[in-house]
Formats: C-alpha cells, sequence, structure tokens
C-alpha cells in the first residue's frame, strides 16, 4: 500500500541520510551554476517525496518540468485518492464474497463438531465432554461474529 511504502522509504532515507544530503549538496551547486538556474532543493522536500518516481523530476532537460501541472503535488495526491478509491471499491467486492465464506465456514465447522459430538457421545464420554467446553467457547466467539456479519450484510452497497 501507499503507506507501507512511504514508511520503508522513510526508513531507507533515515538510513542514508548522510549520503542523501551530500547528493543534495552536489546537486544544489551544480543546479545554481546551469544557464538559467535550477530550483534548489531542501532537505524537506526530499524527505516529502511520496514516492521513488517523483525523483525522475528532478532530471532536467530543456524546460523544467517541476512546473508543469501534473508534477504539482496536489495534481498527483488527487490522482493516489482516485486510485486508492478505485481500490477500495476492489475491496469492498472482495469483502462481500469472503463475508459469504466465512458464514459457511461457520456452518460447516458447527455441524461438523455436532456430527463429531454425536459420535464421541456413544464411544469416548469425556473426551466428548472436553470438545463440548472447547466448542461452547469456540461457539460464543461465532456469535460474536455472526453478529458483526449481520452488521455488515445490513451495510449499504452489500452483495453478499
Amino acid at each position: 500500500s501507499g503507506y507501507k511504502l512511504r514508511t520503508q522509504i522513510s526508513k531507507a532515507l533515515q538510513r542514508r541520510s548522510e549520503a542523501i544530503r551530500n547528493a543534495l549538496a552536489r546537486y544544489n551547486n551544480h543546479a545554481a551554476s546551469l544557464s538559467p538556474p535550477r530550483p534548489q532543493l531542501t532537505w524537506k522536500e526530499i524527505v516529502d517525496y511520496g514516492f521513488l518516481g517523483e525523483f525522475e523530476l528532478l532530471k532536467n532537460s530543456r524546460r523544467d518540468i517541476r512546473e508543469e501541472a501534473w508534477s504539482q503535488p496536489a495534481h498527483r495526491e488527487a490522482t493516489v485518492k482516485y486510485f486508492q478509491l478505485q481500490r477500495a471499491r476492489e475491496e469492498i467486492e472482495w469483502l462481500n464474497v469472503e463475508v459469504r465464506r466465512l458464514r459457511t465456514a461457520m456452518r460447516d465447522e458447527e455441524l461438523e463438531v455436532k456430527s463429531v459430538l454425536e459420535d464421541l457421545s456413544s464411544s469416548s464420554p469425556f473426551l466428548a465432554a472436553e470438545l463440548r467446553k472447547r466448542w461452547a467457547l469456540r461457539s460464543m466467539v461465532n456469535s460474536i461474529h455472526k453478529a458483526r456479519l449481520n452488521r455488515i450484510a445490513a451495510l449499504p452497497g452489500f452483495s453478499g
């Protein structure tokens, strides 16, 4: 996810900060000597870059692409938000399926445990008693999950 990537980049920047600061100083020295001079970069600007692709903006050609509308942080953020929204919609579709799968798994587990308990009641009553205790706890947890799944199912847009 974007957050994980930013966290990884931040940690990498911290680990390599001295080398980056040296590179930044060299860049700023060279940027000032170009005709026309290129803008100086600060450490804060480098740290604020959200993804590695933004470093490509540092490559200057005949015109300064950093002035283009598509290179502005607000436009990039809007694009990131758009794709996050698209991903959220995909996630909702996936969760609709997973809710159904979880309900089915809990139902199947309950049927299986009841069947095993019936078989064990006559052949191994002590084991059956222990399984009943453990199933009682598991069943309470499943009840909580079922209540939450019911609330999810009541949400608008739920198709599971």
